[in-house]
């Protein structure tokens, strides 16, 4: 049992959600300082309370900032820009994460979950948080805009969400793999749905649109085919803005981002600002992320629920810690 410090807070963990930063950990790809638990996307209820802290109490039902440990004085952190501090350590690479019964976290980070909340929903207000920054913030979104999503995992899906709640005209590219993913991206507000080997060739990509180029590619798969998908789909000075991480070097033509006029922007974790959009549209009601839930697993199912993560055979795997017996299933089609 974890012990908070003055300024910290103990958390039991209701529900933490396997990131795709956390496959990355597995596979070598992302730093971190083992040994460590994982897990950053959290939501839980205040058990004890240290010393110094003020303005919250047990009982009270939170969500937090996924950085254990920050500088508070360079650009960045005074800039709300709290992911980009170079001193910066984060729940579950370098300190001890969610993935736990209990954790100790930050006071300084936590967030209020709105009232009677669906925790395995507010697990999810982490990866939600990183959208809104890079619909928001980086790609800067504007109503009526003609926006394709590369990718239909949990990360391109709460972007299709994000970027919908913006006014944009949202579609979205998958695999054939993928049907039951872009199926629910129907649901969830895309105009458009397509199979990239549908469009493997350039005459095919302007063909299924029609002459009307995206304005914005969102690439949220890792994958470098998608990303030079993107790259012949954007149409002239339109923007790229990278979501998704590779886990190694790609290949890219970058005269064809010279010859379009292509604004290419990264977009990396989140802000202090996108934390508070992303919960205002929570509790707005505009938009519920428990649909993009397909496997909750008690934390004992740990390797199938990684197993199945790595494979993508659900969509968004959470660990429920208080969970005791078998694992449960959520249909994508329901």
């Amino acid at each position: 049992m974890p012990r908070p410090r003055p300024q910290e807070v103990l958390v039991q963990v209701h529900a933490a959600g396997i990131c795709g930063t956390d496959l990355h950990i597995l596979a070598g790809e992302y730093p971190c300082r083992p040994p460590v638990t994982l897990g950053h996307e959290l939501a839980g209820t205040i058990c004890e309370v240290g010393s110094d802290v003020t303005g919250w109490a047990v009982g009270d039902q939170v969500t937090s900032l996924p950085f254990a440990v920050l500088c508070g004085d360079c650009e960045f952190c005074r800039g709300g820009q709290p992911a980009l501090c170079p001193a910066r350590l984060s729940y579950g690479s370098g300190v001890n994460g969610a993935m736990a019964e209990y954790v100790t976290l930050n006071a300084s980070g936590l967030y209020r979950l709105p009232g009677n909340p669906d925790f395995i929903a507010g697990a999810l207000t982490e990866p939600f948080a990183c959208v809104c920054k890079a619909v928001f913030e980086v790609g800067r979104l504007e109503r009526g805009e003609r926006v394709v999503i590369l990718g239909p995992g949990p990360i391109g899906l709460l972007t299709l969400l994000a970027a919908r709640s913006a006014g944009a005209e949202v579609s979205i590219i998958g695999r054939e793999s993928d049907r039951a993913r872009l199926e629910l991206a129907k649901r969830l507000g895309a105009v458009e749905i397509f199979y990239a080997h549908e469009l493997d060739t350039a005459d095919k990509l302007q063909d299924h649109f029609d002459g009307r180029a995206p304005d914005v590619v969102m690439e949220c798969s890792g994958a470098g085919a998608a990303f030079r998908m993107g790259l012949e789909l954007v149409r002239k000075r339109g923007r790229i803005i990278q979501v998704g991480l590779y886990g190694g070097d790609i290949q890219v033509d970058l005269n064809r981002v010279v010859f379009k006029d292509v604004a290419l922007r990264g977009s990396f974790s989140s802000s202090y600002a996108s934390w508070e959009r992303a919960l205002d549209l929570i509790r707005s009601g505009q938009l519920d992320l428990r649909p993009l839930v397909s496997n909750v697993y008690a934390l004992a199912d740990w390797e199938t629920a990684f197993a199945g993560a790595v494979a993508g055979t659900g969509l968004k795997v959470v660990f429920e810690p208080g969970r005791g017996g078998l694992s449960g299933l959520f249909d994508l089609g329901n």
